[in-house]
């Protein structure tokens, strides 16, 4: 037997196996069932272009590759090498091309019902991690931000909702005051001193002074022992030296006087603070009593001031509660004298007496200790200052 006939016999064996995986896919092609657009497939089109890959140039028809390793393992069963031609040779690559043809018959009837999972793989090319990774991240980033939604509007509910009940209580709340004020008169204390001055002054809003805190600015701190006292503990004129013997600030302006009347004015006017301080000088001959309410408005302020005059016809009994105790004497009985001063939305008194309450001589002692006794209301000062440079 000659080689080519003992090629193309091997041929003849190769070709009939291959009839018979053919023949074995047409019969099981039913069970598995075919894609209903196989009539529209097109096995060798390129879907590389589309999905953003390339095919690089010059690799050839598949084909070719499959034939030349048939010629290898050709000459494999030979013994001789394959590039030695001959009649054998060439009928072995006819008999070749023709097992070629069968065998892409083959091909594609088993891509006619798997079209849709060729297509699949050529979508993801040679990126299937990376399309994969890039599928979860984004499923993972729609769930973050989801959750970080919900979160959000909740906090914001809780805010709105939060602001809305702090602004009733500040501006709303029954009394009409503010956060600090009274919502009514506190009652002063049984059998408290009804002592009320011999001798009493008021100056009316200055405007070219206190003009520009006509009304509390919004922002300020409320004053506080440290702000109001800190600087002030010294006071003095002349000879008159006066010690802070004992200094306050409370947010219940009502609880500084006695007076139903009076006591209405300071929740009507909205007072969220006022300071109280008691002087006296060394010898403790003198006592002055420093007391400042801090108002709405100079409106509100003067309108305070009218209940507090005890000479005032039109308005009830009423006037300041003595903060004087056992360890610091005066103001108990006797005589006293007060001026009242409206400074912007302010009020300060300032009540001073001699500590055995006798009158005063034909010294002038009683009206250096009043006008002494002005230094204490420093702090209404420095707000106008911090006012006007802001404004600047």
């Amino acid at each position: 037997m000659t080689r080519a006939e003992s090629g193309y016999g091997r041929m003849g064996r190769r070709g009939g196996t291959r009839r018979a995986e053919r023949a074995y896919t047409e019969d099981h092609a039913d069970d598995y069932g075919q894609d209903d657009h196989q009539d529209g497939y097109d096995p060798e089109e390129d879907f590389s272009a589309e999905y953003g890959h390339t095919r690089p140039v010059g690799t050839g028809d598949p084909g070719g590759a499959d034939d030349a390793s048939d010629a290898e393992q050709e000459a494999e069963g030979s013994g001789r090498s394959p590039r030695r031609g001959g009649r054998g040779n060439r009928g072995s690559g006819a008999s070749r091309r023709r097992a070629s043809g069968v065998r892409r018959a083959g091909v594609d009837k088993v891509s006619a019902f798997s079209a849709s999972a060729i297509k699949k793989v050529s979508v993801l090319g040679d990126r299937p991690n990376q399309i994969v990774y890039t599928l979860a991240e984004q499923s993972r980033r729609k769930r973050g931000t989801a959750v970080l939604g919900v979160l959000l509007g909740a906090f914001s509910l809780a805010l709105v909702t939060l602001l809305g009940l702090l602004s009733y209580q500040l501006f709303l709340a029954p009394g009409g005051t503010t956060a600090g004020g009274d919502e009514s008169v506190v009652a002063p204390p049984e059998g408290h001193s009804t002592l009320t001055p011999e001798m009493y002054l008021s100056e009316p809003n200055r405007e070219d002074v206190f003009g520009p805190i006509n009304e509390r600015p919004e922002g300020v701190e409320p004053m506080t022992e440290d702000t109001v006292f800190g600087g002030v503990e010294e006071i003095g004129l002349d000879d008159m030296k006066l010690d802070l013997r004992e200094g306050s600030v409370t947010d219940s302006c009502t609880s500084l006087v006695w007076g139903e009347e009076l006591g209405q004015s300071l929740v009507d006017g909205n007072c969220i603070r006022a300071a109280s301080g008691v002087y006296t000088d060394a010898d403790e001959k003198y006592v002055a009593q420093f007391t400042l309410f801090d108002l709405a408005s100079a409106e509100e302020a003067a309108e305070v001031e009218s209940q507090l005059d005890p000479t005032n016809p039109e308005s009830g009994a009423g006037f300041l509660l003595t903060q004087t105790n056992d360890e610091i004497p005066g103001l108990q009985d006797g005589y006293s004298q007060a001026n009242s001063q409206v400074m912007g939305h302010y009020l300060a008194v300032f009540w001073v007496a001699e500590t055995d309450g006798s009158k005063p001589g034909d010294d002038t002692d009683m009206a250096t200790l009043s006008v002494a006794s002005m230094n204490a209301a420093r702090h209404v000062y420095e707000e106008v200052v911090a006012v006007n440079q802001a404004a600047e």
